[in-house]
């Protein structure tokens, strides 16, 4: 084996050897991506359910207001309020089966 056989091979090895260091940092980085990809499909799941709270807490808060308000737009908020029960009725027949 000549000498600039010799140095092709350690040009070789180290050529290998960098390219594996850099698969190696290349699937930690993967690894951390992917775990920053769950925690942040966490989060979206987190701020949907907010969302809908938010939502169900505005509706309410709206019935509250109409109903204290000195209109005589109060049948909207009867509709809502009957609405209202005839779920909370469905919901105590299904608990009750």
């Amino acid at each position: 084996m000549t000498e600039e056989d010799r140095l092709l091979l350690v040009d070789l090895k180290n050529g290998t050897q960098q390219l594996f260091e850099a698969f190696s940092k290349l699937e930690n980085e993967k690894v951390l991506l992917e775990e920053h990809i769950l925690n942040l499909k966490h989060e979206i799941e987190l701020l949907k359910q907010e969302r809908l709270e938010m939502g169900r807490k505005n509706e309410q808060l709206k019935i509250a207001t109409q109903i204290l308000s000195k209109n005589d737009d109060n049948e909207v908020a009867k509709q809502k309020i009957d609405f209202l029960v005839r779920e909370i009725d469905k919901c105590i027949a299904l608990l009750n089966k």
